[in-house]
């Protein structure tokens, strides 16, 4: 529905001959989103950034190889090497946010994003870092648990 709302608005942007515009303004704005959500200045209600991750997570790991296909069928040259350092930063400060976010995100939402991210072979992003800290989280909420559980049974026996 998002993306036939997109084609849209492209097709009327197009005939005003305002994609440039749109698109330039687009990227500005993602960019700022993304850092404000990635880093913490924009706070957001857990069901609203879970809902943002399952909606960009399909559309990034559709679009990255589809960016570094058309980038490596053009002649290298040094532009061309500039262009594409730029466009790793980008990358890796997109999958730095998603890490973030996710981690936000409460422990049963996380396993269940991590748990598509492994049914795929680990795809772009890589979310390795988040799942590294969701099961040391795991492994230290269940050891918690198990200490106050270990308590109570002490008490009840004295």
């Amino acid at each position: 529905m998002v993306v036939s709302d997109l084609s849209w608005a492209f097709q009327i942007l197009t005939k005003m001959e305002m994609v440039r515009d749109f698109v330039v303004t687009w990227v500005d704005t993602s960019e700022k989103l993304v850092k404000a959500i990635g880093y913490g200045t924009v706070i957001l209600p857990t069901v609203k950034r879970l809902q943002m991750v399952q909606l960009w997570l399909p559309f990034i790991r559709e679009t990255k190889p589809l960016v570094d296909s058309a980038g490596s069928n053009q002649e290298e040259d040094k532009e061309e090497g500039v262009r594409c350092k730029i466009d790793g930063e980008i990358w890796q400060a997109l999958e730095s946010s998603f890490v973030s976010i996710i981690l936000a995100l409460p422990s049963s939402d996380q396993a269940e994003i991590l748990t598509e991210w492994l049914s795929k072979n680990g795809v772009y992003p890589d979310l390795t870092e988040a799942f590294e800290v969701w099961c040391f989280r795991s492994k230290v909420a269940k050891r918690r648990l198990g200490l106050l559980g270990g308590e109570e049974d002490g008490k009840d026996m004295a």
